[in-house]
């Protein structure tokens, strides 16, 4: 059975990853924490952290031997990283460069996925979004992935890899212990009101976690030139919209949902992506929002 590493294998993307990918690969997987924090997946972990030295990664690169590695680690915080830049470069940037050093003690080129993200376009204006839009970072967070993308470039150029960067737009799913869908409920549960940032205008491309991973495996089995994908659904879903359905599933009004009219730093106004290349090689969305906030409501209501 071929062997997959996944990096960041505690986070909400990566543990997704352990137990839809644990079907067809020998599943490896590392993070920082000392244990595995999933559930009854058959998974070999490893505690490791990637921003330390390159020598404890070879030593697990080495042993594992893996056929594709999935870089789930990272920093994946937009307002942490204008609050402290530095951090989200280490822990973006600097564990992907020393992964890709580590990888230099196989022979083998394993296929790789960076996950990126769609703050790397910034507050663009061309709607939709396409992967030969002009990056124009807002945040460092932004910045940061864009320089990893950079880097998995050349080495692909330079040193014959196979990685493939993938911009994720708005994900979402059970889980998930942060953004809007987590926040709005924390706001309900304490204050019996939802009340946000902006004025509701603001739109999303929300695309499921189920989804995603139906998207890096077309992107495995793409044997192609790209290197950059839109992970996205191509539908722009206001803030608005979605809160008032979240309100709905809760058995509350809409009105319990109101905006402040303020902006987030880092945070785009508008967004939808152009999927014509993800779809192109076999990608069609599964997951409809309104059946994927209703599973997250009732998940995150069982979390107390």
């Amino acid at each position: 059975m071929k062997k997959i590493l996944i990096t960041g294998v505690n986070g909400f993307i990566g543990h997704s990853a352990a137990v839809y990918f644990g079907k067809e690969y020998e599943v490896h997987g590392m993070d920082i924490s000392t244990e595995y924090r999933g559930g009854g997946e058959k998974i070999t972990y490893y505690q490791c952290n990637m921003s330390g030295s390159p020598a404890e990664l070879s030593m697990i690169v080495t042993g594992v031997q893996p056929d594709v590695i999935l870089h789930c680690a990272g920093s994946a915080n937009v307002g942490a990283s204008v609050v402290n830049p530095m951090a989200d470069l280490d822990g973006n940037l600097h564990s992907l460069y020393q992964l890709l050093i580590a990888l230099r003690s196989i022979e083998k080129k394993p296929k790789i996925i960076f996950m990126s993200s769609a703050a790397v376009y910034g507050n663009t204006e061309e709607l939709p979004i396409r992967e030969t839009t002009a990056p124009a970072p807002i945040s460092p967070y932004g910045l940061h992935k864009l320089m990893c993308e950079q880097l998995c470039h050349y080495y692909n150029e330079v040193h014959g890899y196979r990685i493939r960067s993938i911009r994720i737009f708005s994900a979402y799913g059970s889980g998930l212990r942060k953004q809007l869908l987590w926040d709005i409920y924390q706001k309900y549960q304490s204050t019996d009101a939802i009340r946000l940032f902006g004025t509701g205008e603001e739109s999303r491309d929300y695309i499921h976690v189920s989804d995603i991973m139906q998207a890096i495996s077309c992107i495995l089995a793409y044997d192609g030139p790209e290197e950059i994908f839109n992970v996205a659904n191509g539908e722009d879903v206001s803030i608005r919209s979605l809160a008032h359905a979240y309100a709905k599933t809760l058995g509350e009004p809409e009105t319990i949902v109101t905006f402040n009219g303020e902006t987030k730093a880092g945070d785009p106004k508008n967004v939808r992506a152009d999927i014509s290349l993800l779809k192109s090689i076999g990608y069609k969305k599964r997951m409809e929002l309104a059946d994927g906030v209703r599973d997250y409501v009732t998940w995150v209501k069982e979390q107390g």
